[in-house]
């Protein structure tokens, strides 16, 4: 991790350099200088970090570098901070200035110095790889992390495991696949994650009857082949395999890089056959593009019980009835807590198999970690928009105009997914990037563990009965970011005791509470000292609340006043429960580029967001009749790069009607659009960005069928209709309209009674979600001229209305060319 850590932090410091106040102040040499000397170290960095788990010697040395980097960053965005600051023009500033100048030359001297001393650090640090044996320590003492789990994976091939759950039908179906296989060489990938059991399957598989008897057999020359260099071994098995056809496993194949060393050993056109069993899914199709692709699933709850119970209570036959009932029961609750993977299930059956009392099984579930339900999922935009705003994701050298900072971080979220390491909840059905996304139990504790150690991150859990205990006091505590966890139902003796603990320190990037359901009253708010959080890049508020126990009687949060005076954050998320009367100053916060949940009304005022220019997405809450939305409307003269708006009227009463027509003309570069108010009408087609792609409406009222200008949008591809939006009874689609129309969502339109599509209109629509419109008929009967619709999900639709679509019913015909069509909720 250090590693990626110097790799951004030098690419920062590539940025400063190019910043006006470091070239006026004359302190671009030094960074320079210091930039130089991270590089050189860098090169050493992969290794170590890979072999920091074997030498203390090595991990200290590592975490050196990692503390190194992370001041050399604080240092220099707090002199940016602070250059930024005294920007100005006109005579005023200039003599303001004047009886400062002194104490800007010390303040300039002593960034310098500090400058200076982390560059010497790291000059001794680099001398101490020779001096204190660090580099004979990476090359001598015993293998990397890699090498050293790949050694503890070896396995005797010939051993077949038992305990097999879940796998027949995987087995037959890729044997079936091996044996009925032409004459040229083809690869077969079992991909997934670590612990799925990817080496059991092809295990199973290389040992199964069908195969044996279709491959070549050979004898076992082990010892001799273990005397072979890499070359030798190469050409033998090439010049085996020309003359014999044969089944080979490639166990464990962690990237490209391995393949194409291994590749030209196996000949064409011989009829052999290749298992590769890998978690990167990318390595999968770079072997074979045309090849079988085979990702195992997670075991279900019943299947996850059964793996279980056949380890940890096997040849138990004279234990008593009652208490083997009894650990049926606390094993089905641990059996759950594995998330269905095969690994966890296994490791914990073989400590339960050694459990002999039912107080020993009752203390293994008391142990059991589990932070992460099962069906917990988060925003994969939200998580990469944090890690555009503290910098983790930048632009790239010579990438294509089109090419935004969104698109780079989708890139690298796509990539934990091709690696297994985090596992896609929805993704967006007209742009596949992904919507929500988790990661297993198993592999977000040791990601956590790992993270923690090198002050990565931290986790503050409401649950954790020790946490206030556990959490290191602000004295020695640097972790760059902190996820406050917030869980409903959290005992109130947890909570004061986490209120109690001073959690933030000057180093911190990132702040976050998250509330995991509505039920938690909660929130450390009111003990949390921004005002040491001068560098602070994410702040997301949406799920805190006040200290010390219940809200006032009006249910609203005050804001520290002190959060306006972090001028480097980047991305800020309001409480929704914002007291209206809150003085919000927004003037010196010019760096934000996503800001959520912004009050307009009472004492705040959209003109405090004329000073963000930078602003890519933006939430307005209004709260008054007053609101001025042409004074709204003139913030588009300075945000020229929103991207993203939503308009909200939270709570009840909503506010009159109002006309938006020069609000929506007004951000003539909108992409997404939300409008969650009442509206006089709806804008005329001319009146929307010709670069919306997305609109979203909610309680709009309308009553004049909406889809007659919005159908004339020239790249509208994601349209809502939800709650409240439409109060009419019919919607018509006419031909030719709806050009780009991909995925359409009805929901809670109470009114509908009638929907036609005609013939020729959204020709590029592929998903459709109807929700709760009760007086709704059937689907349109141009539904059977959508050729190219993928998806139709039909949820609280009458009993009746169902009857009509499935097989056999009288509107069957109209969606029968629908590969996926799901009903929930129709039952009533």
């Amino acid at each position: 991790m250090a590693e990626a850590i110097v790799s951004v932090t030098v690419q920062k410091l590539g940025e400063l350099l190019l910043e006006e106040p470091l070239s006026l102040f004359g302190i671009g040499d030094q960074v320079k200088q210091l930039q130089d000397e991270l590089k050189r170290l860098k090169c050493f960095l992969k290794d170590a970090d890979e072999k920091q788990h074997k030498s203390e010697r090595v991990r200290n040395w590592v975490a050196g570098i990692r503390e190194a980097a992370y001041d050399a960053e604080d240092v220099l965005e707090a002199f940016y901070l602070k250059a930024e600051s005294k920007k100005g023009k006109g005579i005023k500033r200039v003599l303001w200035r004047l009886p400062h100048i002194l104490n800007e030359a010390v303040s300039l001297h002593n960034v310098g110095s500090e400058i200076r001393d982390i560059t010497s650090r790291l000059s001794k640090i680099a001398a101490s790889m020779r001096d204190y044996g660090i580099k004979e320590a990476m090359e001598g003492e015993g293998l990397s992390l890699s090498d050293s789990r790949r050694e503890q994976r070896q396995s005797f091939p010939y051993v077949v495991e038992h305990n097999l759950v879940g796998l027949k039908q995987s087995v037959e179906k890729l044997v079936n696949g091996l044996v009925s296989g032409g004459e040229k060489l083809r690869v077969t990938s079992i991909c997934g994650m670590g612990g799925l059991g990817k080496t059991t399957l092809a295990k199973q598989i290389f040992h199964h009857g069908k195969v044996r008897r279709h491959f070549d057999s050979y004898k076992d020359e082990s010892h001799r082949i273990l005397g072979l260099r890499d070359e030798q071994l190469g050409e033998e098995l090439h010049r085996f395999l020309k003359r014999s056809k044969c089944l080979v496993v490639l166990d464990d194949i962690w990237g490209t890089d391995a393949w194409d060393c291994l590749k030209q050993v196996f000949p064409y056109e011989t009829g052999s056959n290749i298992i590769l069993t890998t978690r990167n899914k990318e390595v999968a199709l770079y072997a074979d593009p045309r090849g079988v692709l085979h990702e195992p699933k997670l075991l279900t709850c019943e299947e996850s019980w059964e793996l279980l119970e056949k380890i940890s209570l096997s040849g138990r036959e004279d234990t008593e009835p009652v208490l083997v009932k009894k650990l049926e029961e606390i094993g089905k609750h641990m059996a759950m807590r594995c998330g269905g993977l095969p690994l966890a299930l296994t490791v914990l059956g073989g400590l339960l198999a050694t459990k002999i009392t039912l107080n020993e099984w009752q203390r293994v579930h008391e142990n059991i970690k589990s932070y992460v339900s099962n069906g917990g999922s988060s925003s994969g935009r939200t998580l990469v928009s944090y890690w555009i705003a503290e910098g983790i994701v930048m632009p790239v050298k010579h990438m294509e105009a089109s090419t935004t900072v969104e698109d780079i971080g989708q890139d690298y979220l796509e990539e934990l997914v091709k690696r297994s390491m985090v596992m896609v909840g929805k993704r967006d059905v007209v742009t596949s990037e992904v919507m929500t996304c988790r990661m297993h139990d198993l592999m977000r504790e040791v990601c956590l563990q790992k993270a923690e150690q090198e002050t990565f991150v931290q986790v503050i859990d409401s649950r954790d009965q020790d946490e206030a205990e556990a959490f290191p006091p602000l004295s020695t505590n640097s972790s760059r970011r902190i996820s406050v966890q917030l869980h409903g139902g959290a005992e109130e003796h947890r909570v004061e005791r986490l209120s109690q603990v001073n959690y933030i320190n000057t180093r911190s990037r990132s702040l976050v509470y998250v509330m995991k359901n509505q039920g938690s009253q909660w929130a450390l708010l009111g003990k949390v000292s921004f005002r040491k959080m001068k560098l602070l890049r994410v702040l997301d508020l949406e799920g805190a609340q006040i200290a010390g126990g219940k809200l006032p009687d009006d249910g609203k949060l005050y804001i520290p006043n002190v959060i306006w005076k972090l001028r480097r954050l980047r991305h800020l998320c309001m409480p929704e429960e914002l007291d209206p009367k809150t003085k919000l100053d927004l003037s010196t916060l010019r760096n934000l580029q996503q800001l959520w949940d912004f009050p307009v009304g009472g004492q705040c005022n959209p003109r405090d967001l004329l000073a963000m220019a930078s602003l890519r997405r933006l939430s307005i809450n209004i709260s008054s009749q007053n609101t001025d939305f042409e004074v709204v409307s003139s913030l588009s003269k300075v945000l020229k790069r929103l991207r993203g708006l939503t308009i909200n009227v939270p709570g009840q009463p909503m506010l009159p009607p109002v006309d938006v027509t020069q609000l929506v003309s007004a951000f003539s570069n909108l992409s997404e659009l939300e409008l969650f108010l009442q509206l006089e009408k709806l804008p005329r087609e001319q009146s929307f960005s010709s670069d919306l792609g997305a609109l979203r409406l909610w309680q709009c009222g309308l009553m004049d069928d909406p889809f007659l200008v919005l159908e004339k949008l020239p790249n509208l591809k994601i349209l809502q209709l939800f709650e409240g939006s439409f109060m009419g009874s019919t919607l018509s689609c006419s031909r030719d309209g709806f050009p780009q129309l991909h995925s359409l969502t009805l929901s809670q339109l109470e009114n509908l009674e009638e929907w036609t599509v005609e013939d020729g209109s959204m020709m590029r629509f592929v998903s459709l979600e109807l929700k709760s419109c009760k007086k709704l008929k059937s689907v349109p009967e141009g539904t059977r001229f959508l050729k190219n619709l993928l998806e139709v999900e039909i949820g609280n639709m009458t009993k009746a209305f169902k009857g009509k679509l499935v097989s056999g019913g009288e509107d069957f015909y109209k969606i029968q060319h629908v590969p996926c069509v799901v009903f929930e909720y129709c039952d009533l």
